[in-house]
């Protein structure tokens, strides 16, 4: 379902609030926007936990239970690539509804199912990228989830050894584990914007197997005319008496 566009309306009360990404980590503090003159908003300015300065664009900033949540870039991509994919697929349907149903001449269907193939090849082309996108985040939490492992294993040595009083430890046990288990839900959601990806794709195979099964043949060319070979002279034998 598209999101509603973004405005300065909608965002303006949440300038100073802290930025969230969707899975509960802190990315920072939300310090400033940019906007059309009909009050579109197209980017805004987050100050991050190390006081950086990151420019965000509109289309990967949401509005959820009250909180300005910002999507990783490989969650943006996605939104883009199964909504494009859906889209097609759907379009792909009809179009072989009507033309099973003759509603459509095999002239048209021809021109509206090549240029719907041309549109999957660059559809999957995008799924591509944003695959290699997935499996790269996805290595990336793994080693952040180590260092977690890691971390969460010298803090509990410690306490056992009563080197950090119990007040610390329950503060900095909850912290990892925060930590940890927002790993494991964008881990989550990486598996499944997989799967849906893949879904998709299948489906647009099937559709290209079935055109190619059912391929309408292109209309026959007029044969050019022969032209008419020359009468030949019968011959005459002259038989003298």
């Amino acid at each position: 379902m598209p999101k509603p566009p973004l405005t300065v309306e909608r965002l303006q009360p949440f300038i100073g609030e802290v930025v969230y990404d969707p899975y509960g980590r802190v990315l920072g503090k939300l310090v400033s926007l940019e906007s059309d003159v009909d009050g579109t908003v197209q980017t805004v300015v987050v100050e991050t936990e190390s006081r950086t300065i990151t420019f965000v664009p509109a289309e990967a900033v949401d509005l959820r239970d009250g909180r300005v949540v910002v999507w990783p870039e490989w969650k943006t991509l996605a939104y883009k690539v199964i909504s494009s994919y859906q889209r097609a697929l759907k379009r792909l349907r009809g179009l072989e509804d009507m033309y099973s149903r003759n509603e459509v001449p095999s002239t048209v269907y021809r021109e509206m199912r090549k240029k719907l193939d041309k549109s999957l090849e660059k559809l999957k082309d995008e799924a591509k990228k944003l695959k290699a996108l997935l499996n790269q985040r996805k290595n990336d939490i793994e080693d952040e989830n180590l260092k977690l492992d890691r971390a969460i294993a010298n803090l509990k040595m410690s306490y056992l050894a009563g080197e950090i009083n119990e007040k610390a430890y329950k503060i900095a046990i909850d912290h990892l584990r925060n930590a940890k288990d927002s790993n494991a839900r964008e881990l989550e959601d990486i598996k499944e914007t997989r799967s849906k990806i893949e879904s998709l794709e299948h489906g647009a195979i099937e559709f290209t197997k079935k055109h190619e099964e059912e391929k309408i043949p292109e209309p026959a060319k007029p044969e050019a005319p022969t032209a008419p070979t020359a009468t030949q002279p019968i011959p005459v034998k002259l038989i003298e008496g």
